[in-house]
């Protein structure tokens, strides 16, 4: 044998290497933990969103915050969709006056074929109470060729209109 290879020592089945423990990066964990709180703080800003959109109250007092809102204004609108049903056209309207006093509601509601020409017609007074809503519903009948309510607050620019379904149209000599 060579002198050198006499010399080597095998490791004992005893001996271990030593084992080194890598500390982490206290940068990289920082950076974990400021990507966990953006994310956590995102959430709950999209909560809080969604939360302000579906209530109301709020969205109306963010409204009435953020925009000019004339003293004395009135609303009108559908409380629900118009329909169709046993060959008349039912229109919910409700009215609601904001201001100084109360008033009553003069309403011309309508029905126009896709020509345009009117086929049925209405008018209706309706009692205002201050900041409360007012609601009629308005019964038509349903000619053929019908297509659009229209719905007119008289005295005041506000107006409405809602296409009716091509289906509903077609359905309305029968009972729902």
């Amino acid at each position: 044998m060579s002198p050198f290879l006499g010399n080597l020592k095998t490791p004992s089945q005893h001996q271990t290497a030593p084992v080194s423990r890598a500390r982490p990066d206290p940068r990289r964990r920082r950076h974990s933990v400021l990507v966990r709180n953006v994310v956590v703080l995102l959430v709950i800003l999209v909560v809080c969103a969604v939360t302000v959109w579906v209530t109301p109250a709020v969205r109306r007092e963010l409204r009435e915050s953020f925009t000019r809102l004339p003293s004395s204004y009135t609303e009108l609108y559908f409380p629900s969709a118009p329909s169709v049903e046993q060959a008349q056209v039912l229109v919910p309207i409700s009215v609601v006056g904001h201001g100084d006093s109360e008033r009553t509601y003069r309403l011309r509601v309508w029905l126009e074929s896709s020509d345009g020409r009117t086929t049925a017609s209405t008018a209706t007074t309706l009692a205002g109470r201050l900041d409360a809503p007012v609601s009629t519903v308005v019964h038509l009948p349903l000619p053929r060729g019908a297509v659009t309510v229209h719905v007119r607050l008289l005295d005041h620019s506000e107006t409405l209109h809602f296409r009716l379904s091509t289906s509903s149209s077609r359905n309305s000599g029968g009972t729902r």
